[in-house]
């Protein structure tokens, strides 16, 4: 039985007495579902009800809450090949990526000669060697919010998205400014980041630099949540939110004095009136269909089989989660593949795609424990994504670090969480741990095969590495240990070592076999938070050791690579580090690009900065007009020069002459 079946009986059925802790409005949470797994619909009336009975569940569970007095009593209303230029360098650097042979997408990339980034809403193309004589060779403006891209031979692949208003909004889209289609952007950009609901994918021929030219747009339902690449095909994968329908409330109109009587009959009116506004959808209203648009000018829909959908059958949030196929060659959508799921961690080997979704106690108890539900699905053949199977896990997971596949086993680090009774919180208090577990693919499943004890108690994980058959992990609350796992035997994974530092390490990249270098932060006698730059020696996985540490900053400071692993460069033909650094102290606001020169038998040095501070980014409207100096945010090393990227332009400098710079590319405002 489905996890929306069951809850179509619990609905009918329950009778949990009502408290603080439980409502007897809402059907009892179902517990962690042991053996998760996915069904495709077999008729568009089940696939309908599927997403009529979970919207339901969901607005009764946010109404309940609000009723019982958890939330703040606000009404909400409506829905929610090479260059044909200059000889390249010997070596460079691309996108940090977790696992090689598989391409991440981000806003910049470059392939030694050609440098390719998002900003302002545009597509710049730069021409990066010789670095004293970089140039920016055209710009090209991108509909909606330019998310990501990949640059591959003489193609680049922009991902952005775009609000397109539904039927469910009715008179009150999000943003002011209606589409009249798929194609056409709003006036403005202030519909903004959040405001996006259409993944458009554009695809530019960049075979002459200087004369970009769009080949092929296709629009797709959900947002951009990430994508991989993989020679020429990339795994698109998105999320769609399914918002309440135009007229859903959760807070129904009272009067000052209305008695206890009145507020009950007031919002079981109201989840009455919820529910019809919600039943009275069809299918076309729940699920878009998407568009590509050709150069000549036609246009093509792109329909949705019922059949495409996937229903689990463990209890998730509501949303879509789709994971599209699209081939470079033909610049065409080949499959899709859709969950009814919301889910925000996806991870992909040369051979499968994990997607993480946790599973969601509508009404918190003491007693729950948090945990994810995995769903593998096969990469191997080049045109679909086929449904492996899916698992569980207790905890959560926050990143796709924590995720990891060797030799077909999935090794998962979590932060495991549990609600427990305390005389003081009436849903129970939340004690932390962390723990290890190991799952294979097995007759339809992913089943667990092994697992570790708990570890780091009351603390939550921050950074997780795996490198080969070994695990590393790091927990932090005040302190930060680093634990280290022997994961050969996936049914006996077990705990080696644990070494504790200060502060705490948030990514950790292996050097070699038996050397990892973390980035963090750490607290400073003179109370300045600093960035920690830290060399590991893990060849005894029992008895970790730190080999080298370097701390910069005099106030608040921090690097975009603690919470976004691609702008960490790490370039081993150089043995350079370069990463993206920030700090506020008391008199002055510092962005820059650091590099660190990283040995194993001399540590860690550093090698010079290159900062943007005069590169300004401007925006202007009638009457007005604004300029600020943008971050610093990734960087390119290529031979013996370094190139520092911030949204207004690229700048190029030689390492060994920081921090003079060469040629500077400023970003022309939109």
């Amino acid at each position: 039985m489905t996890f929306l079946r069951t809850l179509a009986v619990l609905t009918l059925a329950s009778t949990v007495a009502c408290n603080r802790s439980t409502s007897s409005r809402l059907p009892a949470p179902i517990g962690v579902d042991r053996s998760p797994s996915l069904t495709y619909a077999a008729s568009c009336g089940e696939l309908e009800g599927a997403i009529e009975d979970a919207l339901v569940l969901e607005m009764k569970s946010r109404v309940e809450q609000l009723r019982e007095g958890w939330g703040v009593a606000v009404p909400v209303v409506g829905g929610w090949a090479n260059y044909a230029g200059a000889a390249g360098p010997e070596s460079f650097t691309t996108t940090n990526a977790q696992v090689a042979g598989v391409d991440e997408a981000d806003f910049v990339q470059n392939d030694g000669t050609r440098i390719a980034a998002l900003a302002d809403g545009r597509l710049h193309l730069v021409s990066s060697w010789p670095a004293d004589a970089m140039t920016e060779t055209a710009s090209l403006a991108i509909e909606g919010w330019p998310r990501d891209l990949f640059l591959s031979g003489d193609q680049v692949v922009v991902f952005s998205t775009v609000y397109v208003p539904r039927a469910l909004e009715g008179t009150q889209p999000i943003c002011a400014e209606p589409l009249a289609g798929a194609g056409t952007a709003p006036g403005s950009m202030w519909c903004g980041y959040q405001a996006s609901n259409v993944t458009k994918v554009t695809t530019v021929d960049v075979s002459a630099l200087s004369a970009p030219r769009v080949t092929s747009e296709i629009y797709l339902p959900g947002s951009y949540l990430a994508a991989r690449r993989i020679g020429t095909r990339v795994r698109l994968v998105m999320r769609d939110e399914l918002p309440f329908p135009d007229g859903v409330a959760l807070w129904p109109e009272l009067s000052a004095d209305a008695s206890q009587a009145d507020r009950d009959r007031a919002f079981d009116d109201l989840v009455t009136r919820n529910e019809a506004l919600i039943r009275a959808r069809t299918l076309d209203d729940w699920l878009r269909r998407g568009a590509v648009e050709r150069p000549d000018g036609s246009t093509e829909e792109l329909g949705y089989a019922c059949g495409d959908f996937a229903i689990g059958s463990a209890p998730v949030h509501l949303g879509i989660l789709t994971l599209a196929t699209l081939d470079l060659d033909r610049q065409a959508l080949a499959a899709r593949t859709s969950v009814l799921a919301r889910a925000d961690v996806v991870y992909a080997s040369k051979d499968t795609l994990y997607a993480a979704a946790g599973h969601w106690w509508w009404w918190p108890m003491p007693g729950q424990g948090d945990a994810t539900y995995l769903h593998a699905f096969d990469l191997r053949d080049p045109d679909r994504a086929a449904y492996l199977g899916s698992g569980v896990v207790d905890g959560t997971l926050d990143d796709p670090y924590q995720l990891d596949e060797l030799d077909g086993a999935l090794r998962v680090a979590s932060t495991l969480s549990t609600r427990v009774e305390d005389p003081t919180q009436p849903w129970g208090r939340i004690e932390l741990s962390n723990q290890i577990a190991v799952l294979g693919l097995s007759g339809g499943a992913l089943r667990t095969l092994g697992k570790t004890e708990p570890f780091g108690d009351g603390e939550r994980l921050f950074g997780t590495r795996f490198v080969g058959s070994r695990g590393f992990a790091i927990t932090a609350r005040q302190i930060d240990p680093l634990f280290t796992f022997d994961l050969s035997d996936p049914a006996q994974p077990r705990k080696l070592g644990e070494l504790t530092l200060p502060g705490f390490i948030a990514y950790l990249h292996p050097l070699d076999d038996t050397h990892l270098l973390g980035v963090g932060r750490e607290l400073a006698a003179s109370g300045a938070m600093q960035v920690k730059v830290q060399l590991l020696d893990v060849a005894d996985p029992a008895a970790p050791s730190p080999l080298s540490t370097v701390l910069v900053g005099e106030g608040a400071s921090w690097s975009e690579s603690l919470w976004d692993p691609r702008a960490f460069t790490w370039f081993p033909a150089r043995g350079l580090l370069a990463i993206p650094f920030t700090d506020l102290a008391a008199d002055a606001f510092v962005s820059d690009l650091r590099l660190f020169k990283v040995d194993p038998a001399a540590g860690i040095t550093p090698a010079g900065r290159l900062s943007m501070a005069d590169v300004f980014a401007t925006a202007s409207g009638p009457g007005w007009s604004f300029a600020w100096s943008p971050s610093v945010r990734r960087s390119v090393l290529a031979d013996d020069f370094v190139y520092a990227i911030s949204d207004a332009g690229v700048r190029s400098a030689k390492v060994a002459d920081l921090p003079a710079w060469l040629r500077t590319v400023q970003f022309a405002p939109p």
